[in-house]
């Protein structure tokens, strides 16, 4: 284990990433865009950057002489993560294996080749396009609930809705590409990766916003599992697997490599039993958190180690959890504010108004007392566990629905 080695974070939102840091013996050193209090009280230090992403430069100066690596949304920014990398090694996927695991054309043409499910996509002209969105809609394409308008550039469903033949007139058509829409549940898998080595730690379910956010609804807003066999067929696993692999095989046939953690959003269809990739977050993802609360990892850990000793950790030390059927839930669930207002002590607040549950819930990414808080914008997330996922499931958002109106009350 480290021994207080700095490591440094750098991503829109750090907190889970510092806390896996210092459980795994690291003294996280962070750039993050909102600088929540409880990251400020654990990190060695924290570098706030409100003029994101464009401040991040600046902050990295100032970091000390130690290996760094990145959350969301620094893999839409190849660019940037490559000249951050020419002062201090990176952990991690490399601008090279971003710009192919960040085209949707290539993504597409990679699980095609490997004979998976694909989701037809619709993408601006790029060197790995297949097709282009030009104003000459394709036929298919006015058919307007079957498909996805996503930015290319995309983070956390932010600016994803359902399409309408309005995009073709934007001026700023090329920053978007159309996917097939699929219903079903949203999934997603975490992996470690190395070379074109792959394997998949665990598969959660993803919580959005849902249709009452208006042009909002597909943010991400949370993770519940791990999920096992009980809640999802074994052959979605086995599927996960062969998806990841093919993936990072393709990807190392290109030249560049899968490095560490990584994550991928499904839509799994229970009729067809099939996984439909939606894309890959070459990075920490989001669902980190529930499975190192759930077994006891540090996922910073074992990402480290991969991305210096170029080596997997053997399946015997993995102990393949997602068969599990006994392990308890854990979720977590990112409050969005309806409305402006102003920062209060959201910690006190919760435990005034949970009382005798509240130490059922964790209250993390929290706001400093006084801060501005957009309408739609993050103001803290809730965590919990529970015996089963629909309990879990039900026990965050009725919390969460109780804390938002507490705080819009408090404000008034």
């Amino acid at each position: 284990m480290p021994d207080q080695e700095p490591l440094i974070l750098v991503g829109a939102s750090v907190r889970a990433a510092a806390q896996s840091a210092i459980r795994a013996g690291f003294q996280p050193w962070c750039i993050d865009q909102f600088g929540d209090l409880d990251l400020t009280d654990i990190a060695g230090s924290v570098r706030t950057v409100t003029d994101w992403p464009a401040g991040i430069e600046t902050a990295f100066r100032e970091a000390p002489d130690a290996d760094w690596l990145y959350t969301g949304a620094l893999e839409n920014d190849p660019e940037l993560v490559g000249r951050l990398s020419e002062s201090q090694r990176l952990l991690g996927c490399g601008p090279d294996a971003l710009k192919w695991l960040r085209d949707p054309g290539w993504l597409a043409q990679a699980l095609t080749r490997a004979s998976l499910p694909c989701l037809p996509v619709i993408v601006p002209a790029t060197n790995f396009a297949t097709a282009t969105l030009d104003g000459q809609l394709d036929a298919r394409v006015q058919a307007s609930e079957q498909w996805i308008q996503k930015p290319l550039a995309s983070a956390a469903g932010i600016n994803v809705r359902d399409f309408d033949e309005c995009i073709a007139a934007r001026p700023d058509q090329d920053q978007y590409f159309l996917q097939k829409k699929v219903t079903g549940q949203s999934v997603s898998g975490v992996y470690l990766g190395v070379g074109g080595a792959v394997q998949l730690l665990g598969m959660c379910e993803q919580l959005c916003r849902g249709p009452g956010a208006a042009d909002a609804r597909y943010v991400y807003a949370g993770s519940l599992g791990p999920l096992s066999a009980d809640d999802i067929p074994q052959r979605a696993f086995h599927q996960a697997q062969q998806i990841g692999s093919a993936i990072a095989n393709w990807l190392a046939a290109e030249g560049p490599h899968i490095t560490g953690l990584f994550g991928i959003d499904f839509m799994f269809n229970k009729e067809s039993g099939d996984l439909w990739t939606l894309e890959v977050n070459p990075r920490y993802p989001a669902s980190a958190e529930v499975y190192e609360r759930a077994f006891g990892w540090s996922l910073i850990w074992l990402h480290v180690n991969v991305c210096r000793l170029s080596v997997l950790p053997s399946l015997r030390f993995l102990e393949q959890n997602f068969v599990r059927k006994d392990s308890k839930k854990h979720g977590k669930l990112i409050l969005y504010s309806r409305q402006d207002f102003e920062a209060t002590d959201i910690t006190m607040l919760a435990k005034r108004l949970l009382g005798s549950d509240g130490d059922q819930f964790t209250i993390a990414d929290i706001p400093h007392p006084g801060t501005l808080i957009r309408k739609n914008e993050p103001v803290c997330t809730i965590l919990t566990a529970h015996e089963s996922l629909s309990d879990c499931r039900e026990r965050l958002i009725s919390a969460g629905s109780a804390l938002l109106t507490a705080l819009e009350s408090a404000t008034k």
